[in-house]
């Protein structure tokens, strides 16, 4: 199913969003892994659907080539646009290939990428392809320019669209250039492009842009693709074609659901925890030619298909102010064509029993009512469960149709052995945290890359000690002993792992973190990213070992599992049977020492943060180790044999 979406710009939830500790966190350039769909139900109510019944006044599927002219500024770069069948992404960071409906009969590609190189390139690409003949749209004063794509951004380029009317005169655009639609000049992706990691949803998704301004009414006019960017990933197009602007179509971009009214949307929550409201929201856009009057968002809840309420209305409207934000109160129920509005409604919390809420929400106004002709993109739905003690920030099994990707290991250079993910958890109670339940890429992937062998180390952190600048990998609330990873594990697709004891919180934001060892990618870990919702930046981020802390992912399923525990968890197995060795003191000055109480012979091996060895020998009783001449830091001290195998993390100060 391919996401339908209008091009525009969309500044900001109007919850507020007071996230300010992680204000300076950067994102990581990644391998992209497949998104894929947990359910092939075809039902994702968070898409806004293509209409159908739209003839094309112009159109174009790449099957000839020649209908296009690929170029680039001379002076700026040598970077092409390719158009052709076969293609797909080169490069370090290589997206997957747009799976239009079409593609075979070939599509269109600019591979920023693979031009980079490996470690990016430094030139400012300009690179283009416009129709090689013009189009007449004298007798169509109002149109949308739709085309199929898939993209992912990184963190300097613009993606434009650009009409003119002779040919012949174009702009100098760069990534820092502005839209300017009077003069033909469109941005695509506003809000994604420039923005790390950011991209689209759906592969493809169709993309719609109201080119009226500069092309409608005109006797001739050219249409361009046009790129600009440094180091970029991939932007593919496919299946252009120019329609008539509808007369009457208002676009409900998405709903919201946040019961902590900072941004965060939570697949789960436990009931102790949602607080006393919760807050409900919409954003509207207004993409027909006509102003609507009497627009009205309306809300039906239920819990497991039963119906709570029912055309819920209590929302307040509000307009973009000046500086881009939801600010300013609207209460006539107009919207102008072009304009976008927010809703927001806070409730008194509805959830007062366990089970899965489906909240759909409805955009009406006086022409446009259900059964007129767009009114299929009027609707959206999120999906929340109220738990007993599971809390997770993925909706992985709750949300109808869950659009996830995975993030491990092998996503990063150098992040081997000591990688990171985090997820944000806000606590409205003080509560008692077991443990963390984890979601590993076997669970959703045919083929998964995570493999047994690997070690992995479960933390709680409070949000003031995960910084970009300053981060200290030892500064935790908690944290487990080691965990191998086993086969049973892989098969099962998750891992539910226990501290000693539970650990009493208090009221606060904190994140739940599991810290990943591949042996040299020799045994990789890969845990699974909810990507159906958006979330803000500092709800998933990770840590690469002597690099820094990136926001990266969406919704990392990594969740916290509270109580006190009974009857769950699989930390522990291995460690108890070792009780016999011990590794002390910790921290150290620099000496530690291994204590053995049997004559067995054991592997020594240490390791530093980065994954380097640095100490390899055999013992078969008491031994100490000098580890000052290596310096202060973190180190991974593993004892084991041919039948067991136990790894501490040393610090030395």
């Amino acid at each position: 199913m391919k996401k339908f979406t209008i091009s525009m710009i969309i500044f900001c939830f109007c919850v507020s969003f007071t996230f300010a500790q992680t204000n300076n966190f950067q994102p990581k350039k990644s391998q992209q892994e497949v998104s894929i769909k947990l359910n092939n139900n075809n039902n994702n109510n968070n898409s806004i659907q293509a209409r159908s019944g739209s003839d094309c006044i112009f159109s174009d599927d790449f099957s000839d080539p020649s209908t296009w002219i690929a170029e680039h500024d001379e002076t700026a770069c040598s970077l092409d646009w390719e158009i052709g069948t076969g293609l797909s992404a080169g490069g370090s960071f290589a997206i997957t290939t747009i799976e239009s409906t079409t593609a075979d009969n070939g599509f269109a590609m600019v591979d920023s990428d693979e031009y980079g190189g490996e470690e990016g390139g430094t030139e400012v690409e300009d690179s283009w392809f416009t129709t090689a003949s013009s189009i007449d749209l004298s007798n169509y004063p109002n149109v949308v320019l739709q085309f199929e794509t898939w993209y992912r951004s990184w963190t300097f380029e613009k993606c434009w669209v650009v009409t003119s009317t002779d040919g012949v005169t174009w702009p100098e655009l760069t990534p820092d250039s502005e839209a300017d639609p009077s003069a033909g000049i469109y941005e695509v992706f506003p809000g994604i492009s420039g923005e790390g990691g950011e991209g689209l949803d759906d592969n493809p998704t169709t993309w719609r842009i109201n080119i009226s301004p500069s092309a409608g009414g005109e006797s001739q006019v050219w249409v361009r693709f046009h790129w600009t960017g440094t180091w970029g990933y991939t932007w593919f197009v496919d299946d252009v074609c120019i329609i008539e602007q509808p007369a009457d179509d208002l676009v409900l971009n998405y709903g919201v659901v946040s019961h902590t009214g900072t941004g965060e949307e939570y697949g789960r929550i436990p009931m102790d925890q949602v607080g006393n409201s919760m807050a409900f929201g919409g954003e509207v856009f207004n993409f027909g030619v006509n102003n609507q009057s009497g627009v009205s968002l309306s809300m039906d809840m239920s819990l497991d298909g039963n119906t709570i309420t029912t055309g819920e209305t209590g929302f307040t409207m509000y307009s973009v102010d000046a500086d881009g934000f939801y600010s300013v109160e609207e209460t006539d129920g107009y919207i102008d064509a072009d304009e976008s509005v927010y809703f927001e409604m806070s409730m008194d919390n509805p959830s007062n029993s366990m089970g899965v809420y489906t909240n759909d929400f409805t955009i009406t106004s006086d022409a446009e009512i259900d059964g007129t002709e767009n009114f299929n993109n009027n609707m959206q739905t999120r999906e929340f469960e109220i738990t007993e003690d599971l809390y997770s920030l993925d909706g992985i099994g709750v949300y109808e149709n869950a659009d996830i990707t995975r993030m491990g290991t092998g996503s990063f250079t150098d992040a081997t052995d000591g990688f990171m993910i985090m997820a944000y958890y806000e606590l409205d109670q003080a509560t008692d945290v077991a443990g963390l339940e984890i979601l590993l890429d076997s669970y959703a992937y045919e083929t998964p890359l995570s493999a047994a062998g690997g070690e992995v180390v479960i933390s709680l952190r409070d949000t003031a000690d995960v910084n970009a600048e300053t981060f200290n990998p030892s500064a935790t609330i908690v944290e487990s002993d080691f965990y191998m990873v086993s086969q049973a594990d892989i098969d099962n697709g998750y891992l539910q792992l226990e501290f000693d004891s539970p650990e009493s919180l208090p009221s606060g934001a904190y994140y739940a973190c599991v810290e990943m060892y591949s042996n040299n990618n020799q045994a990789d870990i890969y845990v699974l990213d909810d990507e159906t919702v958006p979330q803000p930046f500092g709800a998933s981020l990770i840590y690469i070992p002597g690099d820094a802390v990136y926001t990266n992912g969406t919704a990392s399923a990594v969740r916290l599992k509270l109580g006190d525990g009974a009857n769950w968890g699989n930390i522990g197995i291995e460690e108890d049977a070792l009780q016999a060795v011990s590794v002390y003191p910790n921290p150290s000055n620099g000496i530690i020492n291994i204590n053995i109480e049997d004559n067995k012979e054991y592997s020594i091996e240490i390791t530093n943060i980065l994954g380097d060895i640095i100490i390899l020998k055999e013992i078969n009783s008491n031994n100490s180790i000098d580890l000052s001449q290596f310096g202060k830091g973190t180190y991974l001290v593993k004892v084991s044999n041919s039948e067991l195998s136990k790894t501490e993390k040393i610090v030395i100060e």
